[in-house]
């Protein structure tokens, strides 16, 4: 089997759909199976990823522009002919589109143009977001674009059973659930350090974190909110990590608060060690179509105060593994979290049930379920042709 994967976000950007493609792209080479990513260039003066249009790890780069709504993303419009080319060489046997803009349009038209099996994935509800950059008048349009784009595809895969519902209200057709793993090694709390909590000066204080982006559809004003109502209450007793990078940065920062650390963007073990040495995962966001994040902090050992809407339901579950509250509510947020600082036996409930579900989600099963939905969608796309041809 042959995969063309198209994709207008990758490394060195961070965010749940370039891990995931990190880890399905280990998973490829450790399987044997031949592949192709065409991804942006991000001019990264980083040496892990030098600016490069095509390395020999078989990813092909193209040189896009920054947008101001998402620093940290890059759009680019490789010409077509290009891409033909380039595909026409490596012959695949099925193409993977995992985004809807200039890329993913680019492996939408190539896999059209030569009849071959094509899967999507839906990793963001965009529409969801528009509202977040007062952006709202566009929604019914951007609503009829991704509905037309995703009509294209054999198969549209989601990553969560909400994410698969609300579509299926919307009338999308062919869709199926390709589900997130979490790496129980690199998330653990064997990470945790006294060191870490000095270094970030968190101290004896009870720590709360949010990792992801720092954006205004993340329900991170919820979260300032609760900042605000905890200092109050309990003065000098809380302290509030932020890992990630995005437009809300400054917003955060002009609160005033004190006890606010902000460490951008982490990777790897300092990731690892931030998630573990924090005290209860903060996740306010209720756009999820998965929450890659929350399940990240559940492996590192971490209760979860989050939202009881999005992909997130998929694996939190109120008062087992969690406590949610409902989408917007403030004070409901709030008080969730005064629960956790307050009580230890439940971090520990919290924190014992929600490392079972991180350990019940192995990648590789998860892989291996997408390379079944792949021969399915090839399998099917040869019987229409031969069909056709009789």
């Amino acid at each position: 089997m042959k995969i063309a994967y198209f994709t207008d976000t990758y490394a060195p950007e961070v965010n749940g759909v370039t891990n995931t493609l990190a880890r399905l792209k280990c998973y490829l080479e450790r399987k044997g199976i031949q592949y192709v990513f065409f991804a942006p260039n991000y001019n990264s003066e980083d040496a892990e990823y030098p600016y490069i249009s095509t390395d020999i790890k078989r990813v092909h780069r193209f040189p896009g522009i920054k947008v101001s709504i998402s620093p940290g993303s890059c759009l680019a419009f490789p010409k077509a002919r290009v891409i033909h080319g380039l595909c026409d060489e490596f012959t695949p046997d099925l193409v993977h589109v995992t985004t809807e803009f200039g890329i993913g349009y680019k492996g939408l038209k190539y896999a059209v143009s030569r009849e071959l099996p094509l899967v999507m994935s839906y990793h963001t509800d965009f529409c969801k977001y528009l509202k977040y950059f007062a952006l709202s008048p566009l929604e019914t349009a951007a609503e009829m674009y991704l509905k037309w784009f995703h009509g294209f595809s054999h198969k549209t895969l989601v990553p969560s059973r909400y994410t698969l519902e609300r579509l299926c209200e919307k009338k999308y057709k062919n869709l199926g659930i390709w589900t997130r793993g979490i790496d129980t090694g690199k998330f653990n709390a064997k990470f945790r350090s006294l060191e870490v909590r000095s270094r970030l000066g968190v101290g004896d204080r009870f720590a709360f974190l949010y990792v992801g982006r720092l954006s205004p559809e993340k329900g991170l004003h919820m979260l300032l909110h609760s900042i605000g109502e905890i200092n109050i209450l309990f003065p000098g007793k809380a302290v509030f990590v932020f890992t990630g990078d995005g437009p809300y940065t400054e917003n955060i920062r002009q609160a005033g608060f004190d006890n606010v650390i902000m460490t951008g963007f982490k990777r790897d073990e300092d990731l690892s060690e931030i998630y573990a040495s924090c005290d209860c995962f903060a996740f306010p966001s209720g756009t999820e179509t998965f929450g890659n994040t929350a399940l990240e902090a559940m492996a590192s050992g971490l209760p979860v105060a989050g939202i009881g809407s999005g992909g997130v339901t998929d694996f939190l579950e109120h008062g087992h593994n969690a406590l949610l509250s409902a989408d917007g509510d403030q004070e409901e947020f709030t008080q969730n979290l005064i629960t956790i600082m307050e009580s230890e036996a439940l971090r520990r409930t919290l924190s014992k049930n929600g490392l079972k579900t991180a350990l019940s989600r192995d990648w590789d099963e998860i892989f291996d379920a997408l390379l079944e939905d792949y021969a399915a969608v090839i399998e099917e796309n040869a019987a229409t042709a031969r069909k056709c041809a009789s």
